[in-house]
């Protein structure tokens, strides 16, 4: 008779306000880049899931983006609505927060959203590297403690302890008979690495956006959307055509940059870390246009 083996399965959701590390967290369990960071918030637009597994068992992670405190514009209300869609189908989340800043009302409205919920709950202090003399906010966070299953201190930039946060994830993950947890999950697709959920397209789309962010002024990230247009595998080398759209000509012309040399700039950051990923040549063509109603576009899209 075969024997049946029983292992972990399960949902389990990462949140925080923005800028707390979970997208480089995710990077981290997974040992390979699956969502895209910079040091501004609002980078991570989107649930993104993508598939961890070992000998323990299998767990879907939803990297969720920051819960943001005050609203001023159509992606800032987007991006709240984002979290709340996914807790309710957690059964463990991750509640992440940087010890190297002081508590504000966006952890307040985090916790707000968590404790509706009746999934098992972590409390994980993030930035241990960071956290150092008058950086050091742990006091004022430990206090939730008594209303979190467990909590642990990590750098995720420095992946220490995150080994130990895996392990402890799947404690407290209900043991299940089956051979695939991504049986009863819809939309999560196989591409070349990571099993993460979004397609080819928007893969590339987050990739020239995240270096958009990078080599672009403090206040123009806010103002773009990328939009792949086409992706023709022409067997020696892929060809990509994008077009970058921002709400102003001013901010365009900060995208150009002087003699194109800082569209040429983030091309070429874009293209190099997708023939990392691809194991392919790329070539990458990106336009940059304006078109002050992007954010309405993209409210109606859903």
């Amino acid at each position: 008779m075969e024997e049946i083996v029983k292992k972990k399965y399960g949902r389990v959701v990462i949140v925080g306000r923005p800028n707390t590390g979970k997208s480089t967290l995710l990077n981290a369990i997974m040992q390979q880049k699956v969502a895209i960071t910079s040091p501004l918030p609002q980078t991570t637009r989107k649930n993104m899931m993508t598939v961890f597994e070992n000998e323990k068992g299998q767990i879907l992670f939803t990297d969720t983006p920051g819960v943001l405190g005050k609203i001023s514009d159509l992606m800032g209300k987007r991006v709240n609505q984002e979290v709340p869609k996914t807790l309710n189908q957690a059964e463990v989340i991750v509640c992440l927060v940087d010890i190297s800043r002081p508590k504000s009302e966006e952890e307040n409205k985090v916790i707000g959203l968590v404790r509706k919920v009746k999934a098992k709950k972590i409390l994980v202090y993030n930035k241990l590297d960071k956290a150092v003399g008058t950086k050091d906010h742990f006091a004022d966070y430990n206090y939730l403690e008594d209303e979190f299953d467990k909590s642990i201190s990590i750098s995720a930039i420095k992946e220490k302890n995150v080994k130990g946060l895996i392990n402890m994830i799947f404690e407290l993950l209900p043991e299940k008979n089956g051979k695939d947890v991504l049986a009863n999950i819809e939309n999560v697709k196989q591409e070349s690495g990571p099993i993460i959920t979004m397609h080819a397209k928007e893969y590339v789309e987050e990739i020239i956006r995240e270096k958009a962010y990078l080599f672009l002024r403090e206040e123009v990230p806010y103002t773009i959307f990328v939009e792949v247009t086409k992706i023709l595998d022409k067997k020696k080398l892929i060809l990509i055509e994008g077009v970058i759209y921002t709400n102003a000509d001013r901010y365009k012309k900060m995208i150009i940059g002087e003699g194109g040399k800082k569209i040429r700039e983030i091309g070429f950051n874009a293209r190099k870390e997708l023939e990392l990923m691809s194991g392919r040549k790329i070539f990458l063509d990106l336009t940059v246009k304006t078109d002050t109603h992007w954010m309405e576009r993209i409210e109606k899209l859903g």
